[in-house]
């Protein structure tokens, strides 16, 4: 799913360093992993990201994290959705596989999906979601085999000939690149939402994500190494909502395309079961703390925090339902791509800070809210103004729901707070 959704844009960003720009913020991201690792070894908590900056700063600026949580993964969820939508119109109906509102219709029924799916159980969920891993791990390594057994002017000659085989390098572009591999290597911090229904949560969420990180990481950029050998950078800027696709043809389509769009809708719906899983879950710990209102905060008979999935699910639909109004189906991918991006940076410094401020680590949460800030702030000053734009209204947008939702949230306890709640998710 990272390479199918954000490959293409990363490429037509920094053309050839695109595997270049994925290491360097997979670098920074690591001290970030570990900062989250630390944390959650003191204060285990469903609401990880949001409850940390919480408990470090207090309701207001706890509120303000909330607000970031929730604007990222709204958008991170939509990021998901529409190429599940375009990889479902691709096997099923190519003609209208670049058609926004057909994208939109299709995407918004795989939330749907996703949500009864999670609502089933986490464990099921997870099961399902491991199947669906290593069918995606046999497919990349054999399509990436593949990619690099082919003589390189033979595949050069295999694209389309309109390719650029480069894009005119450019140091914003290289961090526009960095910024949406933000949003490729993530998902790592899922393990941290589910910290208080896992055994050994303290400890085992901090390991998921920094191994989740690291083996993502170095598959990513095999895998780009090898399309790049195959494809051209022009020729991935060209294909930026589908790469994948991109990469069946230059195989020689028939099974190659068929395996490989498969695999992709595969390994979409398990981004989007973890990525509904981490909202739900933060939704519900910010219900819980009153920051939302209560009722998301209530588990149902089955210990499952309904309401706050019911809220997630409906909202997020409606919002991959409005995608539909983009010119185009890449326009579509490329606005939620950058806005999450930007967004769940943002919420990585924030909780890098609660990290030192809750005096748990020094050397990574510092290295990496410097030096992952500066990233986004160069990303947004050289970007176009629509991210501009995007940005400020998101980050001035958050000052009053802090206001208004920081007032109304309930008093900060000293103790860890998913421990000091009654209706904490109970571990299995």
């Amino acid at each position: 799913y990272s390479l199918a959704s954000t490959m293409g844009p990363m490429v037509a960003a920094a053309g050839a360093l695109a595997p270049l720009s994925l290491a360097s913020i997979s670098a920074i991201m690591l001290c970030i992993a570990i900062s989250f690792s630390q944390l959650s070894r003191v204060a285990p908590n469903a609401g990880s990201s949001y409850s940390w900056i919480r408990l470090a700063f207090g309701p207001y600026v706890g509120a303000y994290g909330g607000w970031l949580l929730l604007l990222s993964n709204f958008f991170a969820t939509m990021a998901t959705a529409i190429p599940a939508g375009i990889y479902t119109l691709d096997l099923l109906a190519p003609n209208h596989a670049q058609d926004p509102v057909w994208d939109a219709a299709v995407g918004a029924l795989w939330i749907v999906a996703s949500t009864v799916l999670l609502y089933v159980g986490v464990r099921p969920t997870a099961i399902v979601s491991l199947a669906a891993l290593l069918l995606e791990l046999v497919v990349l390594g054999a399509s990436a085999i593949a990619a690099l057994v082919v003589p390189h002017h033979v595949a050069v000659t295999g694209a389309a000939v309109n390719d650029a085989h480069a894009l005119t390098f450019s140091f914003a572009g290289f961090l526009t690149a960095m910024t949406l591999g933000v949003w490729m290597s993530d998902g790592w911090e899922v393990s941290a939402s589910a910290s208080e229904e896992v055994s050994d949560g303290a400890s085992a969420s901090g390991r998921g994500g920094i191994t989740g990180l690291l083996v993502t990481t170095a598959i990513l950029l095999a895998c780009m190494g090898a399309y790049l050998h195959l494809g051209t950078a022009g020729g991935f800027a060209a294909n930026q909502a589908d790469a994948m696709r991109y990469v069946a043809d230059l195989l020689g389509g028939g099974v190659w395309r068929f395996v490989i769009v498969t695999t992709v809708l595969v390994s979409t719906s398990s981004t989007l079961w973890t990525t509904v899983l981490y909202l739900s879950r933060s939704v519900y710990a910010m219900g819980r703390d009153r920051t939302l209102p209560a009722l998301l905060g209530r588990l149902d008979r089955r210990a499952e925090p309904l309401w706050a999935l019911v809220a997630v699910g409906v909202l997020v639909t409606l919002c991959e339902l409005a995608t539909g109004f983009s010119p185009t189906a890449a326009d579509a991918l490329n606005d939620v791509l950058n806005a999450s991006s930007v967004f769940l940076g943002l919420l990585f410094v924030f909780s890098a800070a609660a990290a030192l401020k809750m005096r748990v680590g020094t050397f990574a949460p510092l290295t990496g809210l410097i030096t992952l800030a500066a990233v986004l702030a160069a990303t947004i000053a050289l970007e176009p103004f629509t991210l501009k734009l995007y940005a400020a209204a998101g980050i001035g947008l958050g000052l009053p729901f802090a206001l208004w939702r920081g007032r109304g949230a309930g008093k900060v306890a000293g103790e860890p707070p998913g421990h000091c709640e009654p209706t904490a998710l109970a571990p299995p």
